[in-house]
């Protein structure tokens, strides 16, 4: 380890060329990971190529696409599809995914003529853009080392390969990190009109208020002198009006639904077929551990994570916390199913590894594990294996 440092080699650059070296160096090497097991394990496909027929034809590309990639393929292609109330209940429906992510897929393929590989090229593109807002957001607090490595640990994490898929997961992450950033520099427009699409993107996007409220509001709770003088409190609080624009995103979806199905709630409510059920997220946690190995490598997982989160809590901002707590237990309270999914949009993670990774030992054993595990996953997801969902 000495003498070979992750760490010590780390060049010296503008986080721009860093960001663009680090992505194009990993999507390369994930590629090349995923082509080849996609032609090993062919032979022995049946039923888990169901869900990733050739999109493009070229397997370097169709290995970004499975899962819930069909969905928003049939929604960017045909849009939703008509139901009735009990069929919400009955059947796998497509109302229970949020327009944002193929509404962009079905507008860029106006230019590239494919849905498909508009979607690789809006997950791809905000997957850089996040790497440019984390920086940004992390750098606010700590040093550049600090921020680089934050970058590095999100393009290492073992399931970051998703956010080059087609999925919502990096257009999730570049609205909630330019969300916290701007919110961050009181540039409160800018929060509620990205809000409002974060809302959009992913039923959990119009929890993002409550940080976003504490971020506004505790410094003018601090200040007790603005708080005594009404038209300076005033002034301060007034920007934040600008939040209740976040909600009108998951409004006006709810409002389509029920002009669709007759239920406001019908993208809650087809959860079910997804045997998403509300229930105590300890339990959740316990039954995918006892559960298959695709289960039980969720909940472990999840644990992993909550115990950093919480060991560590405070090493970042209390705003970061509850992103963190609101992100992992709303999902929990659900089902084990996609866990690794939606921890790998909770970008405070990465934070928290850039910072307890102070030495160089430290730093790359935990840039190797991550490279590891996730060229390993990797072999698992773009075969559309039951390991991440």
């Amino acid at each position: 380890m000495n003498s070979i440092s992750f760490s010590k080699h780390r060049p010296h650059v503008p986080e721009i060329k860093y960001i663009l070296l680090m992505f194009f160096s990993t999507r390369i090497i994930l590629s090349i990971i995923g082509v080849i097991s996609r032609k090993i394990l062919s032979v022995y496909g049946e039923s888990q190529f169901a869900c990733q027929p050739d999109w493009i034809g070229h397997v370097w590309l169709d290995i970004w696409g499975v899962w819930d990639t069909g969905w928003y393929m049939k929604i960017s292609q045909s849009g939703y599809t008509p139901v009735s109330l009990g069929q919400v209940i009955s059947q796998e429906t497509n109302i229970a995914f949020f327009p944002l992510y193929p509404l962009l897929m079905r507008l860029l393929s106006l230019v590239t003529g494919n849905e498909y590989l508009a979607g690789l090229i809006i997950s791809n593109f905000c997957l850089i853009i996040s790497c440019v807002y984390l920086y940004r957001l992390v750098r606010l607090d700590y040093d550049e080392d600090t921020s680089i490595k934050s970058i590095k640990y999100l393009l290492l994490f073992p399931v970051s390969f998703i956010l080059s898929g087609v999925f919502t997961e990096s257009l999730y992450l570049t609205l909630t990190l330019v969300c916290f950033y701007y919110a961050r520099t009181s540039k409160w427009y800018i929060v509620g009109i990205t809000g409002f699409f974060l809302s959009l993107t992913r039923s959990t996007g119009v929890l993002i208020i409550l940080p976003l409220l504490y971020e506004g509001l505790m410094p003018l709770i601090r200040d007790k002198e603005n708080l005594k003088n009404l038209k300076n409190s005033m002034h301060k609080i007034l920007p934040l009006f600008y939040l209740s624009l976040i909600p009108l995103g998951t409004i006006s979806f709810m409002i389509f639904n029920y002009h669709l199905t007759g239920d406001f709630m019908a993208f809650a409510h087809a959860q079910v077929m997804w045997q998403r059920h509300f229930g105590n997220p300890l339990e959740t946690l316990l039954n995918g551990y006892h559960g298959n190995t695709g289960t039980a490598f969720e909940a472990v997982f999840a644990v992993i994570t909550i115990f950093i989160v919480i060991l560590f809590y405070r090493k970042i901002r209390f705003s970061y916390w509850l992103f963190c707590m609101y992100s992992l237990f709303v999902p929990l309270c659900t089902g084990i199913q996609s866990m690794p999914r939606f921890i790998l949009v909770i970008f405070p993670i990465y934070i928290l590894f850039a910072d307890i990774t102070k030495n160089h030992i430290s730093e790359d054993l935990v840039t190797l594990s991550f490279a590891l595990l996730q060229g390993f996953l990797m072999v698992f997801w773009t075969n559309s294996f039951n390991l991440v969902v």
